[in-house]
This record gives C-alpha cells, sequence and structure tokens, in this order.
C-alpha cells in the first residue's frame, strides 16, 4: 500500500504542475518481482489506490480491473535492462517535450548544475506509441543517463525509488524551460571550457 500511495501522490503532483495532461504519462514502481503501474486512459490528478495495477515482469495483470498503461512495455525494459531501477516516470511535460519533437538533446555549456547533474538528456530514436519499437533503442544509453526524451514522445526519468526519478524529470524539465527562455534574450553565455570540465567532473 505505501508504494500505491507514493504514485498516487507523484501523480497528483505531475499534473497539478502540468507535466501531463488529462490521459498522458506513466509511473510505475517495482516491488520485487511485482510492478505497480498506473492504468490507461485515466488522469492523474484523479487516480486513487483502487485503480492500479500490478502486473509481474512479463506484464501479466496480477491485481486490478483496469487496462494497463500503453507504455509498459518501456517499464518493463528498463526494470529488465537495470537492476538497480527501481521506479520509472513517464510524462510528455511541455518543455522537454518540445526537445523530444525536435530531435534535440538537452545539453548546455552555460548551466552548471546541468552539466553537473546530468551532463546531458539525449533523445532515444523514435518508436510507433504503444509498440516495442518505443524503447527498441532504450539499451543503448540506459547505463549512462538517467533521464532519456524519446523522439517526437515525451520523457523518461528512472531511480532507485519514486521520489529520486520524479525529481529528476521536474529538475530537466525546468531546466528545458529555462534553456528555452534564454533563446528569447538572445542565447546562452557559455562557461569556459575548463570550467565545464570541472563540473563534468565533480
Amino acid at each position: 500500500m505505501k508504494y500505491k500511495k507514493q504514485i498516487i501522490e507523484i501523480a497528483k503532483i505531475m499534473y497539478s504542475k502540468g507535466m501531463v495532461n488529462a490521459f498522458e504519462g506513466n509511473i510505475s514502481i517495482r516491488d520485487e518481482e511485482k510492478i505497480i503501474i498506473t492504468p490507461s486512459q485515466i488522469c492523474k490528478g484523479f487516480l486513487d489506490v483502487n485503480m492500479l495495477m500490478t502486473i509481474d515482469r512479463k506484464g501479466n495483470i496480477l491485481e486490478g480491473s483496469h487496462k494497463i498503461s500503453s507504455e509498459t512495455g518501456l517499464h518493463l525494459e528498463a526494470y529488465a535492462l537495470k537492476d538497480d531501477i527501481r521506479a520509472v516516470v513517464h510524462a510528455h511535460s511541455p518543455y522537454a517535450t518540445a526537445y523530444a519533437i525536435a530531435n534535440k538533446p538537452i545539453e548546455t555549456k552555460a548551466y552548471p548544475e546541468m552539466i553537473a547533474l546530468f551532463k546531458k538528456v539525449p533523445v532515444i530514436k523514435y518508436g510507433t506509441p504503444s509498440t516495442e519499437e518505443v524503447y527498441s533503442d532504450l539499451k543503448n544509453y540506459i547505463n549512462e543517463y538517467n533521464v532519456l526524451l524519446l523522439e517526437n514522445h515525451g520523457i523518461v526519468a528512472f531511480g532507485k525509488d519514486l521520489y529520486e526519478a520524479y525529481f529528476r524529470l521536474e529538475s530537466i524539465e525546468s531546466i528545458a524551460k529555462v534553456l528555452l527562455l534564454n533563446q528569447l534574450i538572445g542565447g546562452p553565455s557559455d562557461l569556459p571550457d575548463e570550467e565545464v570540465k570541472k563540473l563534468l567532473a565533480w
């Protein structure tokens, strides 16, 4: 029940912050060999614990009466590829998704926090929603990055728990917003290469 309450808490935060709209986005957490995941086609701001689905690591439904998320395969693949991932948060948050739709990674030489905390958020190749193509490129990035853009789709973040995954996603959404706003006032003032190296090392 603890994990279900955490999912509901994060889902409502995401909805209140405009990081998901009525039907987009999904959240999961791995509890040993079981995975608790948000259902399909139910607004994240109006979820309750009884609506959540429990599945095994192959996607078979163990508990719940709703349809599982259409992006369940993305979550299952992340858990299969990297054992220390215990939570996955996927959203179509506006600023990060703007980068995804443009097929542009989020990276900068001007924002110290972005450089030190994330280095870069790359874009994994496009896949038709709800198909295996969505996560076919995941294996090439997941060992190096904990936040990824899905080309023409959205953003996904991973963590050792639900809060870590969500805070990473929220942080990148904020950084993407700053970088896009920065373009309106003339673009970035890059740090010297030596300062960038210090941040990467730190």
